[in-house]
């Protein structure tokens, strides 16, 4: 709220084009995964998306991305 710069580029609402889903994926390790997405246009290239993935915390899902992380 004290910032000028953060004010006029929540005014401008410059993200367009997210989509969110559930996506559930099967690794041959750790098995399902169930993953909320969020796609984003690139706004500057708008051939290129930017998918992020995310797990539930506390969620099985979580725990094996752990495990993949870890280098199961």
């Amino acid at each position: 709220m004290k910032s000028a710069r953060f004010a006029t580029l929540w005014a401008r609402h410059p993200v367009r084009d997210c989509r969110s889903a559930t996506v559930t994926f099967r690794h041959p390790l750790v098995g399902e995964l169930t993953l909320a997405e969020e796609v984003f246009r690139v706004q500057d290239d708008p051939g290129q998306r930017l998918a992020v993935f995310v797990a539930e915390p506390g969620s099985p899902s979580e725990a094996a991305l752990r495990l993949l992380r870890a280098g199961v």
